[in-house]
């Protein structure tokens, strides 16, 4: 199952960004979705709007499953409803990621690093930019 997070999930969010050494950052429960499954929950994803440039996007962020339940699908479900709820707003949705590949499978295509720049501010000052290793991606609509 898919749900909103409440705030009596941060815990819960909290413990399992922290698998992946993520953390919350200045992300509130109510930016996550969450998948559950056996009472427990088993996956997390994020989705917020950055107007951190001059132009304002939304980012598929902060997402997570649960190591036992990897490559059941829970990671493309949580995806699949978040573009599903998102994509067709005004806002473009973007994403960056150490695992381009699960996103190219979904739709999502590799911009560049200038418009990775242009997108998100502090990339342009990180200690790491010559050597980063988060890829940036955009979901493409398939057209039908």
């Amino acid at each position: 199952m898919i749900r909103k997070a409440e705030k009596s999930d941060l815990p819960a969010i909290q413990r399992l960004l922290s698998t992946y050494f993520l953390d919350i950052e200045e992300l509130k429960a109510e930016d996550f979705m969450l998948a559950e499954g056996e009472g427990k929950v088993l996956g997390c994803a994020a989705l917020i709007r950055d107007g951190s440039s001059e132009k304002e996007f939304l980012e598929i962020h902060s997402i997570a499953v649960h190591p036992n339940f990897r490559g059941k699908g829970i990671g493309s479900r949580l995806v699949n409803h978040l573009i599903s709820t998102s994509v067709g707003q005004d806002a473009e949705l973007y994403v960056k990621t150490t695992a381009p590949g699960f996103f190219e499978k979904l739709g999502f295509v590799r911009i560049s690093d200038s418009e990775k720049l242009s997108l998100w501010k502090d990339c342009a000052s990180c200690e790491h930019l010559g050597k980063c290793t988060q890829h940036a991606l955009k979901y493409r609509k398939s057209r039908e």
